[in-house]
């Protein structure tokens, strides 16, 4: 295969951000002058390259430097090293925008809610009830954390590659594979404020042609502490959780081929604490408990892999997601969703990749409320291709298009071109065009609840997005990359509060605009320095700006420092947002600081610390207009807060 195929408290927040920002320049500028030391340490050190591998950008195997998008990479070791909780921590340790409502986290990319969520590359997003007034969501967190291999972050349309909902961007969450040879794994134990209790074991193992893996996890936490706008310390109530996770796979090899068998389970029961109705006191709103599962199965089979790599595959994947409580009232949901798809990779010379493949999906939905049913499905069939060519000197070019009919809206087509040149094996820029549908959920549609009424009538969301980016290896050391980006919404979903019931409807556009730099700089053996700016700017035609019209994070600052010194590492995590609207944020800025400190007692096994949000900081992830059912300040986030845990790899 080519080489290019593998491929308020201001004073005090402003005290701790400067000195934060001394101590990394110092860092960095007292490290500056032995870089020729630095560079021959060895190869593991290095924190990131241009030349990492990526699948999710162009459904194969590609270098990060071919890769036409800002793509970010959470490696397993950054995984490890940050005693991550779940996956929604993880992508904000990444400078990736999350916002979460009660029990549920879901990610914002430039701006957007819109984001496709994949676990190993089939789609996870869900109808849920835990994040109705932002149905094109879905809650990250229903993936253990302990199960995840990497995280990959492609910013951009990619409905042309992955059909609707890829309209801000796509996150696929890799999740560990079976391996061959003796039984190897990991038990990780922890302990946290509130009651936090948390324990999982992960083993794999297997010959030459089987291998298994299994893994379990369970959690469970009580209600959660927050600062409310006034500085005063409340417990959230009805916010505790119990979690259970479970996943099995199966490989076998067969000849060149292989067959992949995948299971997954994860089990909730929740107070549905989603938001306060008095954020003084810290009363809820709903006082119902909700019991969910999300579970997940299927099989791939994929050609030629163990010499071509998993570009060539048939697939059959269902998912399922059943729900009952909440909302003070009796309440049922079931959601599934049947999948059968498959992908063809061609090389036709050595300068022209060609991928093809073909998607049937069947979705149906029935709801219990109270005594009324609601039952709907849709069936969506699509067709893609992705061209890759090679032009010379540096330069190629991706041209890739998807035909896509749904039951409901019909068909419709929907493109990607972008242009990439590589300067050297460590530089590239790139530019980018691409469109993106999203259809209006079946929840969206026929929901009938005491609280949610469906519009039938609602239409499909239409985008397209411009993108000029770069990214740059400067040294073996240091990596920066930036991008902009412009985009445009036609027929936005938009969700209204009403009396006495809420709904959807389309607002005519929505345009965003913004842009995303970041740095990694690795000084010595011993420091790493990684520094992200984002900003994001959206208007809308919306009068009221509704939910998806929100910024949640005008301007997001990243810091994080790691070290590293015999059998103690640490990492520090800093983040700072500004420029949030007081008419739906308790503050127009937050300061949060979390702070991760390992022990390596052996080379097996490790205990850590880790503190979150040492600032204590009072803040929202998301902002409402204020209402008799929403006040401000309804969706608090937790004060600060501590674990302590133990890994053992075996």
């Amino acid at each position: 295969m080519p080489s290019w195929m593998k491929r308020k408290g201001n004073g005090m927040k402003k005290r701790i951000l400067s000195g934060l920002v001394a101590t990394a320049l110092t860092v960095g500028t007292g490290y500056a002058l032995p870089v020729s030391a630095a560079e021959a340490t060895d190869e593991a050190v290095q924190s990131y390259k241009t030349d990492d591998i990526v699948v999710t950008a162009s459904r194969s195997e590609t270098t990060i430097s071919d890769v036409p998008a800002d793509v970010t990479l959470i490696s397993g070791e950054q995984i490890e090293r940050g005693n991550y909780k779940s996956v929604s921590d993880a992508l904000k340790g990444a400078n990736v925008n999350v916002v979460q409502k009660g029990f549920a986290a879901y990610p914002v990319i430039n701006g957007d809610s819109r984001v496709l969520v994949m676990v190993d590359g089939k789609k996870v997003n869900w109808d849920h009830l835990v994040v109705s007034g932002d149905t094109n969501a879905v809650n990250v967190d229903q993936v253990a954390i302990g199960d995840v291999e990497r995280i990959e972050i492609v910013r951009g349309p990619n409905s042309s590659l992955y059909g609707e909902r890829a309209v801000s961007g796509v996150i696929n969450i890799i999740t560990k594979r079976p391996t061959a040879g003796k039984p190897t794994g990991s038990v990780n134990m922890q302990l946290g404020s509130w009651g936090e209790k948390r324990a999982s074991v992960n083993a794999s193992g297997g010959d030459g042609k089987n291998s298994i893996k299994v893994g379990v996890s369970h959690e469970r936490r009580k209600d959660f502490q927050y600062k409310n706008a006034y500085g005063e310390k409340r417990t959230f109530e009805n916010s505790d959780i119990r979690h259970t996770e479970y996943n099995v796979g199966f490989d076998r090899i067969l000849g060149n081929d292989r067959l992949r068998l995948e299971f997954s389970r994860h089990e909730a029961d929740d107070g549905y604490g989603v938001h306060l109705s008095n954020p003084r006191t810290g009363a809820s709103q709903y006082q119902g408990r909700t019991n969910s599962a999300d579970t997940s199965y299927g099989a791939t089979y994929m050609f030629g892999s163990e010499k071509e790599g998993e570009g060539t595959f048939l697939r059959f994947y269902r998912n399922e997601s059943t729900t009952d409580g909440g909302f003070n009232s009796q309440y049922d949901h079931n959601l599934r969703r049947n999948a059968f798809e498959g992908q063809k990779l061609w090389m036709l010379g050595n300068k022209n990749m060609l991928i093809g493949g073909f998607l049937w999906s069947q979705e149906k939905i029935h709801e219990m409320s109270g005594y009324v049913p609601m039952d709907a499905s849709a069936v969506t069939k699509a067709l893609f291709l992705e061209d890759d060519w090679q032009l010379g000197r540096g330069f190629s070019l991706k041209l890739g298009s998807r035909l896509e009919h749904h039951s409901d809206f019909g068909t419709d087509v929907t493109s990607h071109i972008s242009l990439n040149k590589k300067f050297d094996r460590k530089t590239h820029a790139y530019v980018s065009f691409g469109q993106a549908v999203n259809n209006p959920s079946l929840k969206m549609r026929y929901a009938n609840t005491p609280f949610w009424i469906g519009n039938p009538d609602l239409k499909q969301e239409r985008s397209h997005t411009f993108t000029i980016g770069a990214d740059s290896q400067v040294t073996r050391k240091w990596n920066v990359s930036g991008s902009l980006y412009w985009s445009k919404v036609k027929n936005a979903l938009n969700w209204v509060l009403a009396s006495p019931r809420g709904y959807y409807q389309n607002v005519d556009t929505e345009d965003r605009r913004g842009l995303e730099l970041s740095t990694r700089y690795r000084a010595d053996d011993r420091w790493t320095i990684r520094a992200a700016y984002s900003y994001a700017h959206i208007d809308s035609t919306d009068a009221a700006k509704g939910y998806l019209s929100t910024n949640t994070r005008p301007n997001g600052y990243n810091l994080g420092i790691s070290y590293t010194q015999g059998k103690w590492d640490a990492d520090l995590d800093l983040n700072y947002v500004t420029g949030r609207s007081t008419e739906r944020f308790t503050d127009a800025r937050y300061l949060t600081l979390d702070l991760g400190v390992n022990y390596h007692v052996t080379k097996d096994f490790k205990v850590y610390l880790k503190g979150m949000n040492l600032t204590d900081e009072s803040y929202e992830s998301i902002g409402v207009t204020p209402s008799i059912w929403t006040p401000m300040g309804a969706y608090a986030m937790p004060s600060r807060h501590f674990i302590l845990g133990g890994t053992y790899n075996f």
